[in-house]
């Protein structure tokens, strides 16, 4: 925003106003573009009066009863030099004048475009650094707001996921629900601890049939005392004969 500053136009010269808003309206300096302007009319000065030099060092040549040096046209190039800068500096400078008051200066009631809401909503500094700090206090509420929706969104996710799974262990119930009651199964939770129950005794189950299958083993293993007698009595026959 620019300030509002009387300008007088009298005794302007390049470094009484640094011409900030005219620089940020044209996007240069007018200044450095008037500078520029001066340092190229001089340098094209410069460059003429070189060609006029080498121009006056050839007819000089051509002309065998001169007694005019290369030295003594320097010289006097030099000092038309000085001669033109300093009426050149003079001239200059009132159009140096005339340039930065008509023609880059931007009146006091002209603003840019971003600048007429500032002219609507005027605040001080203390102000715009306190509209700053709430700014960005908002920004961090608004991440911190953002973080929680993502969080939120994941969580719901998640929900949606084990919600998903206990309507198939529902379904899963209620189908083993129907077909055991296909079957002549009326209560379901019985009939659970029922076979928990028989799980349960199936180790001791299986314990005594191992023990007997064991025992039924030994048993046709071992031979009888009959069977031995016989055996016995068929070795004497043996040996009588």
């Amino acid at each position: 925003m620019r300030k509002k500053k009387k300008f007088t136009r009298t005794g302007f010269k390049m470094a009484d106003r640094l011409m900030t808003y005219e620089t940020q309206f044209f996007g240069f300096s007018p200044q450095t573009c008037v500078l520029r302007v001066s340092s190229g009319i001089q340098d094209s000065l410069l460059d003429v009066m070189l060609v006029v030099e080498r121009v006056i060092f050839k007819k000089l040549k051509e002309m065998s009863d001169s007694s005019v040096t290369p030295s003594q046209i320097r010289a006097c190039t030099e000092s038309f030099l000085q001669i033109m800068k300093e009426r050149f500096d003079v001239i200059f400078e009132r159009v140096e004048q005339g340039i930065l008051q008509h023609i880059f200066y931007i009146p006091e009631n002209i603003l840019l475009h971003e600048d007429h809401v500032q002219e609507k909503y005027p605040y001080t500094e203390e102000q715009f650094k306190d509209l700053q700090s709430e700014i960005a206090e908002l920004e961090h509420c608004y991440r911190c707001e953002i973080m929680a929706k993502h969080a939120l969104l994941t969580e719901l996710e998640d929900q949606k996921l084990i919600e998903l799974k206990l309507e198939q262990r529902i379904h899963w119930f209620s189908n083993l629900d129907s077909s055991w009651r296909s079957n002549a199964v009326s209560n379901v939770r019985e009939s659970l601890a029922f076979v928990r129950e028989l799980t349960c005794k199936v180790p001791a189950i299986l314990r005594k049939i191992q023990q007997k299958y064991k025992d039924e083993q030994n048993q046709s293993t071992a031979p009888s005392e009959s069977e031995q007698e016989e055996g016995k009595e068929m070795r004497r026959k043996r040996l009588k004969l």
